[in-house]
């Protein structure tokens, strides 16, 4: 299974009534309404996103154990078995709305964006209730002993189900970012044209992304190898980043009453900054890189966006 690593980062929110433009799609967006309507909906969808990616995570190591007690064909004991309550969604209220509302993007986009969205992101969803829905019927059959009956033969099609949506939720997640990135493009450039903290937060974003680019090094590394130069290099430019940029732009952020969550993230991140250099070393030393060091880079990444999502 391809481990999942990162949280993702919502996007600037402003909601004012403003004329309307008589062209739809993300490139011609010209208001603050429609910004806003396009912020709003790819806000609800990453919000979405993110809580499913927090359930795969905290659930890896019982997926894993689910397909392997398929191949292996053997339940030694009832802590073999995973806790099924630990794999049921619970949406009701704002959450119920939300899965309503992901899946119905707004006309201010494109058909084309529209059309993306609604195939997207209802797989997605899909895939990760698949996932979770598979694992709870598959620990019944487990703990009702049902593999006596039919010799594991269920345990494999449940197995199958399971690795496929896993992977599904990994595969689709990244394509679903990278939209989200090219239609809140023109959207984030609309809100922050006047803002008196554009560079603030400018500067936040980008050292957001050069956390998300080393995390993605690493990731590369442990898979083919031949990048320690690369992490070197950019985690020596994010460490020089972190010290410049976390003492500027003092006086307007304490004007709009912004400093107090701009300093969290950089302090969030410069404490964070010991586990990355943890997983350096043993780069730079030829080590392989564990689940426990993609773990820790996990919570790095995802300490740096919550900061950040508070921040903007």
């Amino acid at each position: 299974m391809k481990k999942v690593i990162t949280l993702l980062s919502v996007c600037l929110f402003l909601a004012v009534g403003c004329k309307d433009s008589k062209e739809v799609g993300a490139v011609n967006v010209d208001s603050m309404q429609q910004a806003g309507e396009i912020i709003d909906y790819t806000n609800s969808v990453v919000d979405y996103m993110n809580d499913a990616n927090s359930f795969i995570n905290s659930r890896e190591r019982d997926f894993k154990k689910l397909v392997d007690l398929a191949e292996s064909k053997k339940v030694r004991s009832r802590i073999d078995i995973p806790i099924d309550a630990l794999f049921v969604s619970h949406n009701f209220g704002s959450k119920k709305d939300r899965e309503e509302k992901i899946v119905n993007p707004p006309a201010v986009l494109s058909k084309e964006e529209q059309e993306f969205f609604k195939e997207k992101v209802t797989f997605y969803k899909e895939q990760r209730n698949l996932l979770s829905g598979t694992s709870v019927t598959y620990i019944k059959y487990l703990t009702d002993e049902d593999y006596k009956d039919d010799n594991w033969a269920k345990a494999k099609e449940y197995a199958e189900t399971i690795e496929k949506a896993y992977t599904n939720c990994i595969e689709t997640r990244p394509i679903i970012s990278k939209k989200i990135e090219e239609v809140t493009e023109r959207a984030e450039e609309i809100i922050l044209a006047d803002s008196p903290i554009k560079d603030a937060i400018m500067t936040v974003k980008g050292d957001l992304k050069n956390i998300d680019n080393l995390i993605d090094v690493f990731y590369d590394h442990a898979e083919a190898g031949g990048k320690k130069e690369e992490a070197d290099k950019l985690y020596t430019e994010l460490e020089a980043n972190i010290a410049k940029h976390k003492g500027l732009y003092v006086a307007e952020l304490t004007k709009e009453g912004k400093l107090s969550s701009y300093e969290s993230f950089y302090t969030s991140v410069d404490g964070n900054l010991g586990n990355v250099r943890k997983v350096l070393r043993k780069v730079k030393e030829g080590k392989k890189l564990t689940d426990s060091d993609f773990d820790d880079l996990r919570r790095v990444s995802n300490d740096a966006v919550a900061s950040y999502n508070r921040f903007i």
